[in-house]
């Protein structure tokens, strides 16, 4: 088996890639937020992504230049026999690379396929940093209950100081887009240095290709300026992933505003909302914790031996 795929060709992922990895998804039915075209294409120079079909599998490989490399969980209609083969595969492919088996970002589900092949219970890390938030649409939608008074609070200061405007995402918007992303990062002071974890630049390739990576979006406009913006996919059948929201932090009750708005005008026949992951940032976890997930998407790295 280590024979016949050592010269396996990892492929880099473009557009072109699209169709390949959709065919894929739909058949593994994703929960984790990882799992759209959107994000690998987004992402593809920081993890540095490398893509291969084995048994029917597509297998995907990232090796940021500052991080450890990892394989993702094979994709696509996964059983013992086509596991079995792209385990391999994938092994063979990190041990004539000199790198340390890890799988990143597989599910509590998915851990059964890994239960012979690791040494004990300490070789499976719960990776909570980059466990999914997921929503009851309808309690992001709709807000109601005591638990959300202080959303309801932020929303109606936001409606008696303010004016506002509701505009869906169109091509001829972009560049108002990127303008707010900017003002953003000037704010976080975003470091975008080569191998940097740099949300502006996925995120300007999310804007540039919206409409080719089948996102939708829309803006708010404050007293006459378009002042926040956001997108998002459906994820599965009955989620919807929200990957980007950006507003002008100086606005209170902004941020409350679009999230609401845009999952009552968008997203209203889902049944969750996936808002991805807070990656260990206490102000990002702190905000995702007060819109009261019905659970987190835990996710977890797994070192066979």
């Amino acid at each position: 088996m280590t024979g016949v795929h050592s010269n396996m060709e990892f492929s880099e992922i473009t557009l072109n890639s699209k169709h390949l990895f959709d065919q894929y998804m739909k058949k593994h039915k994703p929960r984790i937020s990882e799992l759209t075209f959107t994000n690998f294409f987004a992402w593809r120079y920081y993890y540095r992504f490398r893509y291969a079909v084995i048994s029917d599998l597509l297998c995907v490989i990232a090796a940021p230049a500052k991080k450890q490399p990892f394989a993702m969980m094979p994709i696509g209609d996964v059983n013992e026999r086509n596991f079995e083969e792209a385990y391999n595969a994938i092994r063979s492919y990190f041990a004539e690379k000199g790198w340390k088996l890890c799988f990143g970002r597989v599910t509590r589900d998915e851990l059964a396929y890994f239960r012979d092949k690791v040494a004990d219970e300490s070789s499976i890390v719960y990776d909570r940093d980059n466990s999914d938030y997921l929503y009851n649409t309808r309690d992001l939608a709709e807000l109601k209950g005591k638990k959300y008074d202080g959303k309801r609070n932020h929303i109606n200061r936001f409606m008696r100081e303010h004016t506002f405007e509701y505009v869906p995402l169109e091509c001829g918007l972009l560049d108002e887009c990127a303008r707010i992303m900017e003002e953003w990062c000037r704010d976080k002071d975003c470091s975008c240095q080569d191998g940097d974890y740099c949300e502006r630049n996925a995120n300007l390739e999310i804007l540039r290709h919206f409409k080719t990576l089948g996102c939708k979006g829309a803006l708010i406009k404050v007293d006459g300026e378009f002042a926040a913006f956001t997108m998002g996919e459906m994820l599965n059948e009955d989620t919807a992933v929200i990957h980007i929201e950006k507003a002008r932090s100086s606005i209170n009750g902004l941020y409350t505003v679009i999230n609401q708005q845009f999952v009552q005008r968008e997203w209203s026949s889902t049944a969750y909302i996936n808002r991805e992951q807070d990656l260990g940032l206490e102000g990002m976890r702190k905000a995702k914790l007060s819109y009261h997930p019905v659970t987190l998407v835990e996710k977890f790295n797994v070192y066979p031996v």
